[in-house]
């Protein structure tokens, strides 16, 4: 039983928004939200275009990890993912649709993200992220993920944070 999720949480312009994990029947759901989400390939190819593709890519991520979604009055806006990388480091990504972007959404998702991680037992979260998204370095900063030196000038910049006290 989880004591993170599931999580109502208020953003900035007081939209409540729930972010709860991820359950068997919230598959087409998912596949309809990568189908209307853009930009498509905007980060290291993800998500992926066409529906073909969005089946065989979250056929290969939803077994493992954690999902997290957010919703708003029950419409899918997001999904976060925690994938299991090496013994105690964990991956993480996040999708929001661009109808509810720069209202803090991302953020709560990141945090909570962040607590599911440290539930789970992992050590440290990994993401890269392009060094010219400042809305998402913000955000992962808020967070509490700091830049991996030397990685600001590359084509991803690495980030990560820590979850051992």
């Amino acid at each position: 039983m989880s004591e993170v999720l599931p999580a109502l949480v208020t953003v900035r312009d007081g939209l409540p928004v729930t972010i709860r994990g991820y359950e068997s029947g919230d598959r087409a759901r998912l596949e309809a939200f990568y189908d209307s989400f853009e930009p498509k390939r905007a980060a290291q190819g993800l998500p992926p275009s066409g529906a073909d593709r969005v089946e065989r890519w979250l056929d290969a991520v939803l077994p493992t990890g954690i999902h997290l979604l957010a919703e708003v009055e029950g419409r899918l806006i997001g999904h976060g993912l925690l994938c299991p990388m090496e013994e105690g480091v964990v991956e993480y990504a996040v999708w929001l649709h661009q109808d509810f972007r720069s209202r803090g959404i991302g953020t709560a998702v990141n945090r909570i993200a962040v607590e599911a991680a440290r539930e789970a037992g992992f050590r440290r979260i990994w993401l890269s992220v392009e060094p010219g998204n400042r809305a998402a370095l913000r955000s992962y900063s808020r967070a509490g993920f700091r830049m991996v030196p030397g990685t600001v000038f590359s084509l991803e910049a690495e980030m990560v944070l820590d979850l051992e006290e």
